[in-house]
């Protein structure tokens, strides 16, 4: 700190005698003064006005937002009177909170600060005491979260409180057009970034314990009753953007299938090994790596323990019927399977498995082009999707006969999204529904997509959003009542003399 703090003396904060120092020339009076003559030839001129200036310090106040954060610290360290005794009185003492002091100039840096973001007429006196007050008592809330989380010998690391700083920071860069310009106004005010990085390291301690003791104390936090009213007013005060473009839809994936021909190929072949198998001679993990189309081919084809809903349908219900030792053909839509199991534990299986992969050509891909454009053609016919989904498509895990709304911009797989955002056709005599053409979606199959209902982006309701504004409004409520708690069992002595205009006509 520039000026070396020694107490207390009633209801002031005191340097050392003989103290003198540049910094202490620029007082708290004067720190003020300017802040407000500022705000009040930015208010009394306009928003545009004060943007079109450039160089000049209101527009600092608008364009920099370093000004107030810079006046705030020199405020607490700048001198103001000199006391009787010989030593300098730094700044009055708005309030005592167990062993925490709140500042009258950070009351009134505070207000001011509001004011300006609020819109509210420094001149307007009334205004201005009101205002004041509620920052006092938003400080003195967070000074009591504060003493008792030192009480409580709370800590906060280095890690913590550099992560904290370093983010609050790059929010501060990010209000800038440039790298420049910030550095301007750090030289604008006479900081560096050191000194700004330091300034920020008590504001971010005093806020991580805050929050370190809330969350150790959550437990304790009251229940609340948020009204409708409450969370209406909040919705109105504001406003919540628009609600995105959002639609409820179905989809049918028809895949393309190997012909009996290639499917009788992949049967004989594992046939065979079976038959090899069978005679003892071979053991079964050294056939899978020697003959398996699969991925686990080299670890002989174990696919170790597994669970229900981990394999397909098929290849699953035979695992599960088998007992250890037992090895059974099955066939699923990747090939045929010589199957072994190996173990069971509880509820899972381990098993190693021979995969003859059945190929799928061209012929295949169009006889599965042919059949979701017969099915497309069904439903334009009045035929339900959704029977139809649930009888051909390949992947009916995502189906659902009455699906909820999702953000259009959100939808996965791509292709999906693609779809419902290219051409669609009306489906007849049903009212707002919609079907895509045939999509080809590699190497799954045909993709079909229908719409169901479409709900355009507009401005968000205050029904589409009520819960939320609702639990946002708790949480600090449950808050407010604790910190209400708290101040019954600490010593609070205010002496705040409430705002009035300063020296200046100001």
């Amino acid at each position: 700190m520039p000026a070396r703090l020694l107490g207390t003396s009633h209801n002031h904060l005191l340097a050392a005698p003989g103290y003198t120092t540049a910094r202490l020339r620029f007082c708290i009076k004067t720190v003020l003064n300017i802040a407000l003559l500022c705000f009040r030839r930015f208010f009394s001129s306009g928003l545009a006005g004060a943007a079109s200036r450039s160089g000049s310090l209101q527009n600092l106040i608008i364009r920099g937002p370093l000004f107030f954060l810079i006046l705030i610290a020199c405020g607490a360290v700048a001198a103001q009177q000199s006391a009787g005794n010989g030593r300098l009185v730094l700044d009055d003492i708005a309030a005592v909170v167990g062993n925490e002091i709140i500042l009258s100039s950070e009351i009134k840096m505070l207000t001011i600060q509001t004011a300006q973001r609020q819109g509210i007429d420094p001149a307007d006196t009334a205004a201005m005491r009101a205002l004041s007050q509620q920052k006092l008592e938003e400080e003195i809330g967070n000074k009591v979260l504060l003493h008792h989380a030192r009480v409580a010998k709370i800590e906060v690391t280095d890690d913590e409180l550099n992560q904290l700083v370093e983010s609050r920071l790059n929010d501060l860069r990010k209000r800038y057009n440039s790298e420049a310009e910030f550095q301007r106004d750090l030289a604008a005010v006479g900081q560096t970034l050191l000194g700004l990085k330091e300034m920020y390291r008590q504001n971010a301690r005093e806020e991580l314990l805050r929050q370190k003791y809330l969350r150790e104390h959550s437990h304790e936090l009251p229940q609340v009753k948020v009204t409708e009213q409450e969370a209406r007013e909040l919705f109105e005060q504001q406003p919540m953007g628009d609600s995105p473009e959002q639609v409820k839809f179905q989809y049918m994936i028809i895949p393309p299938k190997p012909g009996e021909a290639e499917i009788a190929r992949a049967k004989a072949r594992i046939d065979s090994l079976y038959k090899v198998y069978l005679e003892g001679k071979t053991d079964f993990a050294w056939l899978a790596e020697h003959n398996s189309d699969g991925p686990s081919a080299s670890s002989g084809g174990d696919l170790g323990f597994f669970s229900r809903g981990e394999m397909v349908k098929e290849f699953e219900e035979a695992a599960f019927s088998m007992r250890v030792g037992d090895v059974r053909m099955v066939q699923t839509k990747f090939g045929w399977h010589l199957i072994r199991v190996e173990a069971r534990r509880q509820k899972e299986v381990k098993a190693r498995h021979i995969l003859a992969m059945t190929e799928v050509g061209d012929e295949d891909w169009q006889r599965a082009f042919n059949l979701a454009e017969s099915l497309r053609e069904r439903v334009l016919a009045g035929e339900s999707f959704y029977q139809l989904a649930m009888e051909y498509s390949d992947q009916k895990e995502g189906l659902n006969e009455s699906p909820g709304f999702s953000v259009l911009g959100n939808i996965q797989p791509a292709e999906f999204r693609d779809a419902l955002m290219g051409e669609l056709t009306p489906v007849p005599g049903k009212d707002g529904e919609r079907i895509s053409p045939v999509i080809e979606m590699r190497p799954h199959g045909w993709l079909v997509v229908y719409e169901l209902e479409r709900k355009k982006e507009a401005p968000l309701t205050f029904d589409d959003v009520k819960l939320q504004v609702i639990e946002r409004l708790e949480y600090p409520k449950r808050i407010e009542a604790y910190v209400n708690q708290l101040r019954e069992k600490t010593y609070i002595d205010v002496r705040f003399k409430g705002w009035s205009p300063l020296a200046g006509g100001y």
